[in-house]
């Protein structure tokens, strides 16, 4: 499985779309567009697969296309929280030369995330919670096993109580799994490749609801922790949140392995306005 990479630069020639059937192939190069259609091709076979099995796992999200420098980015996002000539960085996996998918967008200056709406949540926090809802629902069947058992004066208790404890257990395990996948885990295993990416130490485990909460918290009170961070200096306090952001405390140093494809040196000259605006 391909890694993602971070695409830094300024946006230009940002197209918003309500569906992305809207998208035409004047809005996009004729190479984004074959690739889109060979992946979008193979995204919906997986689609019918998995809907028989699991549910739909199409990304959900408002459908954007846009320039980051000479890159041709197209994905799907909650909310587009930027505009053009704004400053990003997005979680990209590259589809063809120049022409990127976007997962995720980080705008520094306000200490924002964009996601899909299908993902944010990474795996083990998503197990953690179809785990405690599959274990107080089995847990009553096995009480009401148990009660069974020992009404029944004539039953193999010892025999009957281990049958019943190994099954319920069996069951357990088998319905975490069914509600971790009709709850989105899929999606879970994408949101641990985004925080990974962005640098989160423990992207298995990194909750973007709880630190959303706590930035909120540090924003209030002008708490320092906010303004001393050096990859971000001209942070400035928030007086209206966006709704549809995710908002972080402090921008994590990003790992070694991660490709950087910086395009905030690009300067678009005469033939490259053209090329953009064709």
């Amino acid at each position: 499985m391909a890694k993602y990479s971070l695409l830094k630069g300024k946006v230009s020639k940002l197209h918003v779309f309500d569906d992305s059937k809207e998208i035409r192939s004047g809005d996009i190069g004729w190479l984004a567009l074959f690739g889109l259609m060979i992946i979008g091709a193979f995204e919906l076979l997986i689609d019918i697969i998995d809907s028989l099995a699991i549910g739909n796992i199409t990304l959900k999200g408002k459908t954007f296309y846009c320039y980051i420098g000479k890159k041709e980015v197209l994905g799907n996002l909650e909310h587009v929280g930027f505009k053009e000539g704004d400053y990003v960085e997005m979680v990209v996996k590259q589809i063809d030369t120049n022409q990127y998918q976007s997962y995720a967008v980080r705008m520094p200056q306000y200490h924002a995330l964009y996601f899909p709406r299908s993902i944010g949540i990474p795996t083990l926090l998503k197990l953690k919670s179809c785990s405690i809802v599959s274990g107080v629902l089995c847990l009553l069947i096995y009480i009401i096993s148990l009660i069974s058992i020992f009404i029944n004066i004539e039953g193999d208790y010892i025999n009957n109580f281990i049958l019943i404890t190994l099954s319920d257990f069996s069951m357990f395990l088998i319905v975490s799994l069914i509600f971790f996948f009709l709850a989105g885990g899929r999606y879970s295993f994408i949101s641990n490749r985004i925080f990974a990416t962005l640098g989160y130490p423990k992207p298995w485990l990194h909750s973007s609801v709880a630190e959303h909460d706590r930035f909120k918290k540090l924003n209030r009170s002008g708490d320092p922790e906010l303004y001393d961070d050096p990859q971000t200096p001209e942070f400035e306090r928030i007086k209206k949140l966006d709704p549809n952001a995710y908002y972080y405390c402090r921008t994590p140093n990003l790992p070694d392995w991660v490709e950087v494809i910086d395009e905030r040196g690009y300067t678009p000259n005469l033939k490259d306005q053209k090329e953009l605006s064709s």
